[in-house]
C-alpha cells in the first residue's frame, strides 16, 4: 500500500501541475482580453473625438464656403456694374445726340 498512497501523491502532484498550469494559461488570456477591450475602448473614445471634430471642420467649412462664394460672386458683381454704367452711357450718348440732331432740325426749320 504504501507504494500505492505515494504513486497516487505523484499522480495528485502531476495532476495540480497540470492544473496549475492551466490556471496560468487562463490568467495570461484573460489579462490579454483586458488588455484587448481597453484598447477598443481608447479607439471607440479616439472614433468619437474624431467624428465630433469632423462634424466641426464640416461646419467650419460651410461658413467658408459661402464667404467663399461672396468673394467668388465679387468680380462678377463688379463687372456687371461696369457693363450696366457702359450701357448707360452709351444710351445718354445716343439719346443726347438725337435729342441734339433734333434741336438743329427744329432750329433750321424755325429760321
Amino acid at each position: 500500500m504504501d507504494e500505492a498512497v505515494k504513486a497516487e501523491l505523484a499522480r495528485l502532484r502531476d495532476e495540480d501541475n497540470r492544473q496549475n498550469h492551466r490556471i496560468d494559461d487562463l490568467e495570461q488570456s484573460v489579462k490579454a482580453i483586458q488588455d484587448l477591450t481597453i484598447s477598443v475602448h481608447a479607439l471607440a473614445q479616439d472614433m468619437r473625438q474624431m467624428l465630433s471634430e469632423l462634424k466641426d471642420q464640416g461646419s467650419r467649412l460651410e461658413r467658408f464656403d459661402g464667404r467663399l462664394e461672396a468673394l467668388e460672386q465679387q468680380p462678377a458683381r463688379r463687372w456687371q456694374r461696369m457693363s450696366d454704367k457702359i450701357l448707360d452711357t452709351a444710351v445718354g450718348l445716343l439719346a443726347g445726340a438725337v435729342i441734339t440732331g433734333i434741336a438743329m432740325l427744329a432750329v433750321q426749320y424755325i429760321k
